[in-house]
Formats: C-alpha cells, sequence, structure tokens
C-alpha cells in the first residue's frame, strides 16, 4: 500500500535548495571580494593621503588660538566626506582606519587632539540637524565664542575648503 505524503520533499541531484548564507558569510565573501579586486588597498591609500594632507596643513594653523578645535573640526570633516562617499561598510570602515593609524603615525600630538569625542560628537550632532553648512557655529561653541561673528565665518569658511578638497581627493579614487 502506497500513500502520497505533500508535505514531505525528497531532495535529489537537480532539486536541492541552496542552503541559507548567514549575514556574516555575505560580509567576509564581500570583504574577500574587495581584498581582491584591489578596493581595501585603494581605501588604504585613500585612508593614507587624507591624514597626510591634514598633517601636513598643521602647520597653516600656525599658533591659532582655536587651532585644537580646527584640527577636530577637519577631521569632523575627513569622516563626513568618506562617509558620504562610501555606501560599502567594509570600505568606510578601511578608510577610516587607514587615516587614523596614519594620522597617529605621522603626529601622535594631532592624534590625540581629533580623536577629542566630544566635540567630534558635537559636529556629528550639527551636521545631522543642519547640514554640512555652518560647522563654523560649532568651531565657536566649542571654543567658548558662540557670538563671535568672524570666527563664525572663519570656521564656514575652513570647512568649505577643506571640505571640497577632502571631496576633490575622495572623488579621485574609482572603486570596483
Amino acid at each position: 500500500m502506497a500513500f502520497i505524503d505533500d508535505d514531505m520533499k525528497i531532495y535529489g541531484d537537480g532539486d536541492s535548495e541552496p542552503a541559507p548564507v548567514s549575514p556574516g558569510e555575505v560580509s567576509a565573501a564581500l570583504y574577500v571580494a574587495h581584498r581582491e579586486n584591489g578596493n581595501l588597498e585603494k581605501t588604504r591609500q585613500l585612508g593614507e593621503l587624507l591624514a597626510q594632507t591634514l598633517v601636513g596643513d598643521v602647520a597653516r594653523l600656525g599658533e591659532d588660538e582655536f587651532r585644537r578645535q580646527k584640527l577636530v573640526l577637519l577631521s569632523f570633516l575627513v569622516s563626513d566626506e568618506l562617509d558620504a562617499a562610501f555606501s560599502d561598510g567594509i570600505l568606510l570602515k578601511s578608510a577610516a582606519a587607514a587615516f587614523r593609524r596614519r594620522v597617529e603615525e605621522l603626529d601622535p600630538e594631532v592624534f590625540a587632539i581629533i580623536t577629542d569625542s566630544a566635540a567630534f560628537s558635537l559636529y556629528l550632532l550639527h551636521d545631522r540637524r543642519v547640514g554640512d553648512d555652518q560647522c563654523g557655529q560649532v568651531l565657536a561653541e566649542l571654543c567658548g565664542r558662540e557670538e563671535d561673528g568672524a570666527l563664525i565665518e572663519a570656521g564656514n569658511a575652513l570647512a568649505a575648503e577643506y571640505r571640497a578638497l577632502f571631496r576633490e581627493i575622495i572623488g579621485s579614487y574609482t572603486f570596483i
């Protein structure tokens, strides 16, 4: 006596369904693909170039009384431009890590300044609320000069100049 069970499936050679793929496996495969196609090497180079640009321009700030806060602003701009350029988290993290690592190698003092998380967080919050214009207002607040119009304008001009520079550097790289 034979019976048919509609719920029972027998898998043969041609009927097998692919095993489910975990998010970790997808991430690992994507990482390997980025490594093999050269994207990770490019993000390392990009991060290092951005670090060299930032550290190289430290002398430009000279003995500016607001040098520390301006460096945090520039670091935020690097991060913000990288975030805007990369929708792929692996590439974003790779470039950002290379940037931080190279800044620390080039100038530990600058690294200590730009990793001031409280100031960095204020720029992030401001950027989410207002957008990328008017970073000078946050700079002035961090310097204790909220009403200093000249400092606000100088901060906005500095931010516009470096945002364009960092965007140009990032845009000069092509990723697969």
